[in-house]
């Protein structure tokens, strides 16, 4: 029994050594995940190309459109500072204050970050994905999760909406990544793409209005219901 011990406290002594000596990084089942998801909507940087800034500043539909869809978020923080009071009347527990308080300021961020800063480095092109991604998660699925819980309580239809909606601009902001990564990319796929992904603060407007005009004009109940 002694010397069959011993190999197997000599076998378990060298597999620790060898898993202590492999350079090569250990990557847990999480945090691959995590890498896998962030990698499907991060861009490439080098697809920023300086080259490109005429077209991003010219009078081309598409890129008027890019330059100006950044504006969507402060539209629709200014919304949620407006309409706070009968925000909180569908869910008190939310700080829609503070809310619409961080979609203003990710306008100017995502300006400056997307259209202003094109092909030069700037710390806005770091802030602007950085809060972009949290306030998605805050009004995709925390909210979503707060009404599946009972507390924000909304008409289907409008929860539905803006649901999809979430889902389709995530789709957008994906595409948009991936085009960025192609061996020879097309700016014009990449703006259509990024400037979808910017439609979703429309949504947001449009189903802002229309839970307020139900609290308004048709009451509480319903609006509840």
């Amino acid at each position: 029994d002694r010397p069959c011990k011993h190999t197997h406290n000599h076998r378990t002594r060298l597999r620790e050594s060898s898993r202590l000596s492999d350079p090569r990084p250990r990557y847990s089942y999480l945090s691959l995940c995590e890498e896998s998801m962030l990698h499907l909507v991060r861009s490439d940087p080098s697809a920023d190309r300086p080259e490109w800034r005429p077209y991003v500043f010219s009078r081309h539909p598409l890129a008027v459109a890019y330059r100006y869809s950044a504006g969507g978020y402060s539209f629709a923080g200014l919304l949620l500072l407006l309409f706070a009071d009968r925000m909180r009347s569908y869910d008190a527990g939310v700080w829609w204050c503070a809310l619409g308080m961080a979609l203003v300021v990710q306008g100017a961020v995502a300006y400056l970050g997307d259209v202003q800063s094109w092909g030069r480095p700037s710390v806005w092109k770091q802030l602007d994905p950085l809060l972009a991604s949290t306030l998605f998660l805050a009004f995709g699925p925390w909210l979503g999760a707060r009404s599946l819980l009972g507390h924000f309580v909304v008409p289907r239809s409008t929860l539905s909406l803006w649901l999809a909606g979430c889902a389709l601009a995530l789709f957008a902001k994906a595409k948009a990544a991936q085009a960025s990564r192609r061996a020879a990319p097309r700016l014009e796929e990449m703006l259509a793409w990024h400037t979808l992904w910017h439609a979703l603060p429309f949504l947001a407007v449009f189903c802002i209005l229309d839970l307020a005009y139900m609290l308004t004009f048709a009451g509480s109940e319903f609006a509840r219901a």
